[in-house]
């Protein structure tokens, strides 16, 4: 599984964590470590994180089990090293442009549309980064800040700019909004499945989302 929205500030970090941790031994070495991440990943998406056992690893990245710690010291490593691939930068970057009438939403169409693919593909890792983040895992909070910082700033400058300009009450706190705008994209992207066998369209689901970010940034 190789992430659509990874950027090469996370591959950088988890080339850099597969170095410190020396995992890293040639290129057949790299093959069987993005094996057991693949596989790791696969579980994931089938059972619960706290269901998944090392031996169960090994056997769907195809090595035996010892060779698991050559590379890992725990299933919670895999994940963390998933996470570092893991970006929503590239969500942002509709963010930069003027959100006002037509356009406006047109980009949270595109916005909702990405940010959905993302966490239904996703999704498995982030809720386990969440998790662990929330346990004060502090590995993995820096994991989650990392991988969503991009996304909330560029919400809470929207947030900012629109109560510059008389668009949304002062007394909102742009950050906060920032927050709950990412946690209503994870939210439509996690519970996707669920909401189309309730009976609601891709299409619906798509136009309802952005017509509620363009409301929530003072854009509609």
């Amino acid at each position: 599984m190789r992430p659509k929205l990874a950027t090469s500030r996370g591959a950088a970090a988890a080339a850099e964590r597969s170095a410190d941790s020396g995992s890293t031994r040639g290129l057949k070495g790299e093959r069987t470590r993005r094996r057991i991440m693949d596989a790791t990943a696969r579980l994931l998406k089938e059972r619960s994180f706290g269901d998944i056992r090392i031996t169960e690893i090994a056997r769907a990245a195809d090595i035996v089990q010892p060779n698991f710690y050559t590379y890992f010291p725990s299933v919670d490593a895999v994940v963390l090293a998933l996470a570092d691939e893991l970006s929503l930068d590239p969500l942002a970057e509709f963010l930069k442009r003027e959100w006002r009438g037509e356009e406006g939403l047109r980009l949270a169409r595109a916005l909702a549309e990405r940010a959905i693919a993302f966490w239904r593909e996703y999704g498995p890792i982030m809720a386990i980064v969440n998790l662990l983040a929330d346990k004060q895992r502090a590995e993995f909070a820096e994991a989650r800040v990392r991988s969503t910082r991009a996304l909330y700033k560029g919400f809470e400058a929207k947030v900012a700019a629109a109560q510059a300009e008389g668009r949304l009450s002062g007394s909102m706190q742009p950050r906060l909004v920032g927050y709950e705008c990412v946690a209503v994209l994870a939210s439509a992207g996690g519970r996707y499945d669920l909401f189309r066998a309730s009976g609601f369209s891709h299409e619906e689901l798509i136009e309802t989302h952005a017509q509620m970010l363009c409301r929530i940034l003072g854009a509609a």
